[in-house]
């Protein structure tokens, strides 16, 4: 077989080298006459084109029209010789050379009988002279110099005959060896199908059969050589496979049934989704919610009794993507009634690596936050009963104030002094209640905006002008940025009066003495070519920033970030939930507001963004 191998191999390279080395001949030989005839040619039009122009410088001195001495004639003549010189080494054969010494003769013949014509100027026989003897001998030259041309365009056809006969042989010969080379691929061909094909196909049984898990299947070895080698191979590591089935299926159902054990141990409900969206585990717990929402088998993630964003979070972690850092929302809960009593599930989706093929599944927990959701309620409800009880006080104490400050030139300054802070103290706690309520009132889906048209324009600088007093006092600039001429949403301008007034707090808080908060409007394009605009309102400070893994946890109910960022200043203190309420009232507006860092990665950036201007 090797041997046959090597031959057909032998006798292909040799047909090929043959053939290209015949072809690579024939196109060098081809190249080089068409490039000799084309020059030829191209220097024969030269040589006529310099004849007719030294005609041309004739005629002038004849009629008396050259300028300048002999009006070029001379040159006309050493341009002449020029191309004659270069066309002699072109012209080989007899005709050729025939021809060569005709141009010459003629050539010499219209100099002689021009030079004669030129001393009889001015005799009548003068011009009969031109059309007698120089012209003549002038279409002498430029009919040989055609024949030039006839001679190398017949060598050029010769030429391509040649190398039509040269390549006619040249594929018999190739088409002679491919005879031999497939007789003996077809001997070979033959040969091996009877010795390897029968052997290879039960090897490809066998292999299927092992695949489908028949390890008791084996091949027949009939020869020594490498297929009988392989077959003996094949056999050992199927007996290897057997063995190795025997050992471990055992440990591997004893694995299968402590996995199961344990998601049955589980209080939680746990859901495991494969990398196709299929619902491939889910333990008693998780089948007992099913039953209790009223769902028959479920068999794909869409069919979990999931939010849209508790499916995205699932989909998103079969894709791959980053668990979203953000606290759970316990008002995101489900309601479900098990074992005669109501409990609130709070889903949580978190990924597996390398589920299967090197693809992320996921797993669904619904954790059991009955109690804390209870908690949350009554947490809710306390701060809604104590807002309510502190606003009657709170407005008797500002109603005082209010009486005592309209005396207050009667004081001395410590006391007016005192009155001023006390005022400030209630108007912040007034602030701290009022945002308190909206909390209550958004938790309880009761917040109502007054809508008209708002030019958020005025509103952030009438917001500006009323905290600058403040930032003056406390040594921080306040700039009010101006980036478009018109920015009027459809809102409620109390509520987005707010929303700047807890920005422009905060950056004050954050900001230390000396520093600067920018408050600017502008507008973004959300589609470069279209009218589709957005509206942006950012606030800007020079503070210390906010650590990335806390600039979405910022906007959390009750978050403060003096409480876990080394950064803050001392003496910052806050109820952390301005934040979270200017994230409610802009997504009530049908906006979104975000966190990132300021200018040069210095102090931090809020930016809210709305729905395109009204017109």
């Amino acid at each position: 077989f090797l041997l046959a191998s090597g031959l057909l191999v032998l006798m292909t390279a040799a047909s090929g080298a043959w053939g290209v080395s015949a072809l690579v001949r024939l196109g060098e030989a081809v190249d080089a006459s068409l490039d000799e005839s084309e020059e030829t040619i191209a220097l024969a039009a030269s040589l006529a084109t310099a004849i007719e122009r030294e005609d041309d410088a004739l005629l002038r001195v004849a009629t008396g029209q050259a300028r300048g001495g002999d009006g070029g004639l001379a040159a006309e003549r050493r341009r002449f010789k020029e191309a004659f010189a270069r066309l002699v080494p072109y012209l080989k054969d007899a005709d050729e050379k025939a021809t060569l010494v005709s141009i010459r003769r003629h050539a010499d013949d219209y100099r002689a009988a021009g030079d004669r014509m030129l001393a009889m100027l001015g005799h009548q026989d003068a011009w009969e002279s031109y059309h007698v003897n120089v012209n003549p001998a002038l279409r002498g030259v430029v009919a040989d110099c055609d024949r030039v041309r006839e001679l190398h365009f017949r060598n050029m056809r010769q030429t391509g005959v040649q190398a039509r006969d040269r390549a006619r042989r040249a594929a018999v010969v190739v088409g002679g060896i491919l005879a031999a080379a497939v007789a003996s691929s077809i001997l070979v061909a033959s040969r091996l199908a009877r010795a390897v094909v029968p052997p290879i196909l039960d090897l490809t049984r066998s292999v299927e059969a092992l695949s489908r898990g028949d390890f008791d299947r084996r091949v027949s070895v009939t020869s020594a050589d490498e297929l009988g080698r392989l077959a003996s191979g094949f056999n050992q590591m199927a007996e290897a496979l057997a063995e190795f089935r025997r050992l471990n299926l055992d440990e591997v159902f004893r694995a299968k049934e402590t996995l199961e054990s344990t998601l049955a141990a589980l209080p939680d409900a746990v859901i495991v989704v494969d990398p196709d969206g299929d619902v491939v585990a889910a333990n008693p717990t998780a089948s007992n919610v099913f039953r209790a929402l009223g769902l028959g088998p479920v068999r794909r993630v869409e069919q979990l009794p999931l939010s849209g964003d508790g499916l995205d979070a699932v989909r998103g972690q079969l894709r791959g993507e980053r668990a979203d850092a953000t606290r759970p929302d316990l008002g995101q809960a489900l309601p479900v009634a098990l074992d005669g009593h109501q409990a609130k599930l709070l889903p949580t989706a978190m990924p597996i690596p390398e589920f299967s093929g090197g693809r992320p599944g996921a797993v669904v927990v619904l954790y059991d936050v009955t109690e804390f959701a209870r908690l949350d309620e009554l947490r809710a409800e306390m701060i809604a009963v104590a807002s309510h009880e502190l606003k009657t006080p709170l407005t008797t104490l500002r109603m005082n104030l209010m009486l005592m400050r309209e005396r207050a030139a009667e004081l001395s300054p410590l006391l007016r002094e005192i009155l001023a802070t006390a005022a400030l103290g209630c108007e912040d706690l007034a602030a701290t209640i009022d945002e308190l309520l909206d909390l209550t009132r958004i938790e309880a889906g009761q917040l109502r905006l007054n809508l008209d048209q708002v030019d958020l324009l005025a509103l952030a600088g009438h917001v500006a002008a009323k905290f600058l007093p403040r930032f003056e006092e406390d040594g921080v600039r306040l700039d009010f940025v101006r980036g478009c001429d018109r920015a009027v949403v459809r809102g409620d301008a109390a509520r987005l009066g707010v929303v700047l007034s807890n920005l422009l707090t905060n950056a004050l808080k954050y900001t230390p003495r000396g520093g600067r908060v920018e408050i600017a409007v502008k507008t973004k394009t959300e589609c470069p070519g279209t009218e589709s605009d957005l509206l942006q309102v950012a606030v800007t400070d020079t503070g210390p920033g906010i650590p990335p893994e806390f600039r979405e946890r910022v906007f959390e109910k009750f978050f403060r970030l003096e409480h876990l960022s080394p950064h803050s200043p001392e003496g910052v203190q806050g109820v952390g939930i301005g934040l979270y309420l200017c994230r409610q009232i802009v997504a009530l507006h049908g906006g979104t507001i975000w966190c990132e860092p300021g200018v040069e990665e210095v102090g931090t950036r809020f930016v809210m963004e709305f729905p395109g201007p009204i017109a």
